[in-house]
């Protein structure tokens, strides 16, 4: 190399079509903000076992919207719990009473007045 010459480092990888933004850009920013106050999982206990439902109601499962608005609770707290939660659930011995317990918690952490508002 001679004196004059200029290294430089290779460019970043690139989405072709997709400037990208520098780190320190406003846009850049923006997503890390947004990441960073991503809202935690709603964490409600029933006899000891914990169970996390979506962050918001804006995250819920149509399913679980459905169950809801046609008083259907078994089939609105089965698709918010998902196949994993559900099956737990069903394995602590659960009962109608728990299933109830189950649903105010989750009214009350969503702030509605009941499980069917």
């Amino acid at each position: 190399m001679t004196e004059n010459t200029v290294v430089r480092a290779p460019a970043a990888p690139t989405t072709p079509g997709q400037p990208q933004a520098p780190a320190s850009s406003p846009e850049a920013r923006a997503v890390r903000a947004e990441a960073e106050a991503a809202p935690e999982p709603k964490r409600l206990t029933l006899g000891g076992v914990e169970y996390l439902l979506p962050a918001t109601s804006d995250q819920w499962p149509l399913a679980a919207l459905e169950g809801f608005e046609e008083g259907k609770i078994v089939a609105a707290v089965r698709s918010l719990l998902g196949a994993e939660q559900w099956q737990r659930l069903k394995d602590t011995g659960a009962t109608l009473a728990d299933l109830n317990v189950l649903a105010e918690q989750i009214a009350a952490a969503y702030g509605f007045q009941s499980p069917g508002e």
